[in-house]
């Protein structure tokens, strides 16, 4: 994996017209981001996406993450043209997860977020199971 991929990868923001939006993190914890779009004349869209009613062309995550948003972008935009290429959303999660540490394990930011959110998400998880 080289550079030249995060970089085409962005690529898809201006391409499409995405619109990138933080939200509170309250909004979306139970996800940390998520997305609806059209790629490659396909519908991506996430169940996140519905239940929230993400607008069309908008990729939202929580405000929480924005220290991290070249990270958290690319591995969404990598699910997407996963997604678009064929791939079922469990696999394309995956693969976009195996690029991203492929490309950014050495990266300190990287490796600080992938503990805040771990940490995040088992506290996420905690409060699930005290209210059910």
């Amino acid at each position: 994996m080289n550079k030249d991929l995060f970089e085409d990868t962005f690529k898809m923001l201006v391409k499409h017209a995405y619109k990138v939006r933080y939200v509170p993190h309250e909004v979306i914890e139970d996800y940390n981001a998520t997305y609806n779009v059209i790629f490659k004349d396909k519908h991506i869209v996430t169940n996140a996406a519905r239940e929230l009613k993400i607008p069309l062309n908008e990729i939202w995550i929580s405000e929480m993450w924005k220290s991290y948003e070249k990270y958290i972008l690319f591995h969404e935009l990598r699910e997407i043209y996963h997604r678009a290429n064929g791939m079922g959303a469990k696999e394309a999660h995956e693969k976009a997860v195996q690029e991203s540490l492929s490309l950014c394990r050495h990266d300190s930011l990287f490796k600080k977020m992938i503990r805040e959110i771990q940490n995040m998400d088992s506290k996420t998880a905690e409060k699930k199971f005290k209210n059910s």
